[in-house]
């Protein structure tokens, strides 16, 4: 959840260490600071927990001379334990300010710990659990160990899945990292004049391509233009850094006002990305190097189940619709943090995909490893090559949507869902099934889609006008039916995301079952009607909506006359294939949350409470 940076080189450390905490503040922005050793060999630091304005207040701050040292780490935070605050805000040092450290994750024993110190005569200042480290490194230090060796003593103290930067004023030159589990990465840049350390790739590349990931139970120590990678015995790794290739992200704002709508608006160009050389619309083929047949052998396989947190459930849902539909091979998808501890029933011939916008989704990451574990096949759909997730699956496929900074995801939720139905046709081919008229029309429909977006990117000022009227309410329910369940959940998603509306997704048909206790005129509902064969259903639950009173907002692809007198408001989107149309239907309803939360004065690129990757369960 929480960013962390490091720097040592020849410039000052502050200036680049802020900028790298820019790069990383969608993974928590409730506070920020850095710590520096300067000049004379002290530790300096300055941090705060003012939520949204942290990091422009740390800017400021850096300023004093006492920040001109060349060595130094950074965080930026997402609250797990204490409350927004200075005190509670990283780096957190020992009580004589000889150790500074900065924390990714969650010490679940935390408190026993703190315990045993305080009992020491130790004193702690925070309410966090992080301080413990700084502490307890001071301990070791004061004990006779150096920095490196105290840092490795911290994997048989602290349980879960952490990542941790250290700096001392008894190795005042060296920086030391450790990672234990899967709580984020860590990730080192090396360029001639520097090294750079981060939890994330992406604050790296202004710097440099030159990579090194750190894996679980790995420690390193950085130093100006070099570093020593270690087991957690300390045994020494030979391990080469990597040369990245990576697209060129482009992530200012430009002309909007948000990311999020400027990555809604990008969805056209992040959908063509992501089927450009994949698929051959002439001869009705698609390839996909990133799977190999030898590993990956679809035939071999009876069943299938996705897996994703948030977003990525409802793509994963979304993704075992299409599978059914395409291949006739049982698909299921599961929620990432239940599916892992449920001890679910499965063999060698269950075949896990699992969707990973960051490929660093702690639980996400911890169902791969039960599969993998039980000598299940894994595919993983992630934005990036070199992730965890990446790294520890079977077969990686990008989903090629480019980097995307609004916490609320828009444009890889269109792109995984294109990656997932490309993925199913690659199957279907693999399979040595024909390419019928159903596949074909399918194939001839994704190379318009990028056109049917822009069609209804164009209808933002009326879609506009429906959510800021959707802004007078605190109860909204969304429905759908068949396919556009998931369609309807992360509708309602978006809303509560960065709107903060109550808001429920539903199939439909659960209509009578309880839910209609909840309509009436303070409860409007928002129903995907897609022209397909549950048409007429359809009809009928916007006729019980309507008897019971409540507003009706129709999102369809179908011009009937009927739809368009029982509905009170309505978006009509382009007409294409009905397993695409579900991506046409998220888009609008990614632009009615987004103008709902404007018309709330919020901001939707960050969203309270929440962070972009979520690295502790």
């Amino acid at each position: 959840m929480c960013g962390i940076y490091g720097y040592i080189g020849e410039h000052s450390a502050a200036q680049i260490i802020v900028k790298g905490l820019r790069s990383l503040e969608y993974r928590g922005y409730d506070s920020a600071g850095i710590a520096v050793i300067d000049n004379v060999g002290n530790i300096n630091i300055s941090k705060f927990g003012e939520h949204k304005s942290s990091i422009d207040k740390l800017t400021k701050s850096i300023k004093d001379n006492k920040f001109n040292g060349n060595i130094g780490i950074g965080h930026t935070r997402w609250a797990t334990h204490g409350e927004i605050s200075k005190n509670n805000s990283h780096p957190h040092s020992d009580s004589d300010n000889t150790v500074a450290i900065v924390h990714n994750g969650i010490i679940e024993n935390y408190l026993e710990i703190k315990q045993k110190l305080e009992c020491l005569g130790i004193r702690f200042s925070s309410q966090t659990d992080s301080e413990i480290i700084a502490n307890y490194l001071s301990y070791e230090i004061k004990k006779g160990e150096n920095l490196l060796k105290a840092v490795s003593k911290l994997k048989k103290v602290i349980r879960g899945n952490s990542s941790i930067l250290a700096i001392s004023i008894s190795n005042p030159e060296e920086i030391i990292g450790i990672r234990l589990g899967n709580a984020g990465g860590i990730v080192v840049g090396l360029d001639d004049n520097a090294t750079y350390i981060s939890s994330d790739l992406s604050a790296l590349l202004p710097r440099t391509n030159k990579i090194l990931y750190l894996e679980n139970q790995e420690i390193i120590k950085i130093s100006n233009r070099n570093y020593k990678l270690y087991n957690s015995d300390l045994e020494e790794i030979d391990r080469s850094p990597q040369k990245i290739e990576v697209d060129k992200y482009d992530v200012d704002k430009g002309e909007y006002p948000h990311y999020m709508i400027k990555e809604i608006n990008e969805q056209p160009n992040s959908i063509q990305s992501s089927i450009a050389g994949r698929i051959n619309f002439s001869s009705n083929t698609v390839i996909l190097p990133e799977i190999d047949n030898k590993e990956i052998n679809i035939s071999e396989f009876n069943r299938i189940i996705f897996t994703g947190m948030g977003t990525s459930l409802h793509a994963a849902m979304y993704g075992a619709y299409i599978f059914e539909n395409i291949l006739g091979i049982a698909s299921s998808a599961e929620n990432s943090s239940e599916l892992r501890y449920r001890n679910p029933v499965i063999d060698d011939k269950t075949l896990l995909i699992a969707i990973t916008q960051s490929g660093e989704t702690a639980d996400t990451l911890s169902a791969i490893e039960h599969f993998k574990n039980k000598s299940c096949k894994v595919i993983s759909i992630v934005e990036s090559f070199g992730t965890e997730a990446s790294r520890i699956s079977d077969s990686t496929i990008r989903i090629k949507a480019g980097q995307e900074i609004g916490v609320a995801a828009t444009k890889t939720l269109t792109s995984t869902m294109v990656t997932l139905i490309q993925l199913a046709l690659f199957f279907n081919l693999d399979l040595n099934k024909s390419v019928g008229n159903t596949i074909s029309s399918l194939i001839k429909d994704i190379s318009i889609l990028p056109s049917s977006i822009s069609e209804v990117l164009n209808c933002e000022t009326e879609i506009k006008k429906l959510g800021n009227s959707m802004s007078g309410y605190s109860n909204i329910l969304y429905l759908g039916r068949g396919i556009n369940i998931s369609t309807a959940l992360e509708g309602a998603l978006k809303m509560k995301e960065i709107a903060y509306l109550h808001a429920e997704g539903y199939p439909a048909g659960e209509m009578k079952h309880g839910v209609n206790a909840l309509l009436g005129s303070k409860m409007p509902t928002i129903l995907i009607i897609p022209d397909d064969e549950l048409f007429e259903k359809n009809l009928g639950t916007i006729n019980e909506v309507k008897a019971r009173g409540s507003k009706t907002l129709v999102i369809t692809d179908s011009n009937s006359k009927d739809l368009r007198t029982l509905s009170d408001d309505l978006i009509v989107v382009p007409k294409i294939n009905n397993l695409l149309s579900p991506i046409l239907f998220i888009i609008a309803l990614q632009i009615i949350a987004y103008h709902t939360a404007i018309s709330l004065n919020l901001d939707p690129d960050k969203p309270r409470n929440l962070a972009k990757t979520v690295t502790v369960e």
